[in-house]
């Protein structure tokens, strides 16, 4: 039995670090890569649901310790990585501990009490929980997107594109409108993942037994998580420390489990119940029934960074965190809008007129997901560049141009005796530079696409 003291410089110091570390890292994704750039990297590889999607693969990483890790430290004490390494959760928890001082300065209690229409979306985490995981096994890469280190990573390479973080945005102020971390508790599938590990866990912070039932540390609770009249905190605890903070009688303790079964069942809930079963048959029926909205539309085929998989292949791993985008130095990678169809928003692609890849590959460096895998640059197939024989300067009008052939890095563009450019497809990786530089407005040579991208191994 160990008490749990007072931890009010920690549980600050710890996420803010977290989060400023991110921030830092995501900040330095720029050409060239700094040495310590891979911290972002290993440290995104915390989360479980990262290598779930290797998993269902079929691929098994020589980092998966790292997840296992995460997971048996939640076993062991709960949501131990939401209250202290996540970095998202700790913008939360900052902008909490702002919150509470600025109420107090103007001599304001705080009132983040769970209200009690929200907490009826309870019933709605389980459901919505197993239709993200359905997508997710079914070849879309979408869930991740709202995993805490993508998305936080996409907002702010937004942020660093001087757009509006819209997604991060509703995420604050739902922890501004409702209480602090709705956000944890309801919608973050890394979140309810170790909610519901967290329910097994061996041990748990107890209020004191000289408890009084005053409810203090239901209303200071980021979560709603604790129970005083049942003697026990619920798997939403962060191990946060407030409830011991302002505990009157003595310290929450973190305690060995206990309690009876009955008890558990109690906190599980009706897990089981008929009508858990029916929410949860439906929440796989739905995911079953969208998951087409959120693979590739029929047709599409757009033109991906180097090293990129198979387009289908692409779509199921990439994670949409924005960080390729972030560290292109020619910014010639963009996210793909909304009108593209949902299963290829926000994903990376390259519009060659707008900016040619110079072939760093410091996007294969930075992705976490694999959907941009390493490969050699004479390996990488991005698109086959081909000549319109009646826009060519050369072609069609017998003028010397060839600036397609000097723009060209890898020699692919090669010219006949009257100066006519061809393109020797074995040789072309589709970087776009040669489509970049044609003078003439439609381009005379233009990248297309390939359907195959797997590079050889």
């Amino acid at each position: 039995m160990r008490k749990l003291a007072s931890c009010r410089f920690w549980r600050t110091f710890v996420p803010s670090t977290a989060l400023a570390v991110t921030v830092f890292l995501v900040s330095k994704f720029v050409y060239p890569l700094p040495v310590y750039a891979d911290l972002l990297l290993w440290y995104s590889r915390l989360d479980p649901l990262l290598l779930l999607s290797h998993l269902r693969a079929g691929v098994i990483p020589d980092w998966t310790w790292l997840p296992l890790l995460t997971v048996a430290l939640t076993v062991l004490f709960g949501r131990i990585f939401c209250g202290w390494l996540c970095p998202l959760g700790g913008l939360l928890a900052i902008l909490h501990s702002l919150k509470v001082s600025i109420l107090n300065v103007v001599g304001k209690k705080n009132k983040d009490v769970l209200p009690g229409y929200l907490s009826r979306l309870s019933i709605m985490r389980l459901p919505w929980f197993l239709f993200l995981v359905t997508i997710l096994l079914l070849g879309s890469g979408w869930p991740m997107y709202f995993t805490p280190f993508h998305l936080l990573t996409e907002e702010l390479s937004r942020l660093w594109r001087q757009q509006i973080p819209w997604i991060l945005i509703l995420v604050v102020f739902g922890g501004l409108i409702f209480f602090p971390r709705f956000w944890c508790v309801y919608l973050c599938p890394t979140g309810l993942l170790f909610t519901y590990l967290s329910r097994w866990r061996i041990f748990r912070a107890k209020p004191p037994v000289s408890c009084i039932h005053c409810g203090l540390c239901e209303k200071i609770c980021p979560t709603g998580a604790a129970r005083p009249s049942a003697a026990l905190t619920t798997a939403d605890c962060l191990l946060c420390g407030r409830c011991s903070e302002k505990c009157p009688v003595g310290h929450f303790e973190i305690r060995q489990e206990t309690s009876s079964p009955t008890s558990l069942a109690n906190e599980i809930g009706n897990t089981f119940s008929r009508r858990e079963i029916l929410r949860a048959g439906s929440a796989l029926a739905i995911a079953g029934a969208a998951t087409p909205l959120f693979l590739r539309p029929a047709g599409a085929n757009p033109l991906r960074p180097p090293g990129s998989l198979e387009e289908d292949d692409f779509l199921s791993h990439c994670s949409r965190c924005g960080r390729c985008i972030k560290v292109c130095p020619s910014q010639c990678i963009s996210p793909m809008s909304l009108s593209s169809g949902a299963g290829l928003f926000l994903t990376p692609h390259i519009i060659p007129r707008e900016a040619r890849c110079e072939l760093c590959q410091q996007c294969q460096t930075v992705c976490p997901t694999g959907a941009i895998d390493h490969a050699p640059i004479p390996q990488v197939l991005m698109g086959r560049a081909v000549i319109d024989h009646s826009l060519c300067l050369g072609w069609a009008h017998a003028k010397l141009c060839l600036v397609c052939k000097e723009q060209c890095p890898q020699s692919a563009i090669d010219s006949d005796l009257q100066n006519r450019p061809s393109v020797q497809e074995e040789k072309c990786v589709g970087c776009g530079g040669c489509e970049n530089a044609c003078p003439v407005n439609p381009a005379a040579i233009v990248v297309q696409p390939q359907p195959k991208r797997r590079h050889q191994k």
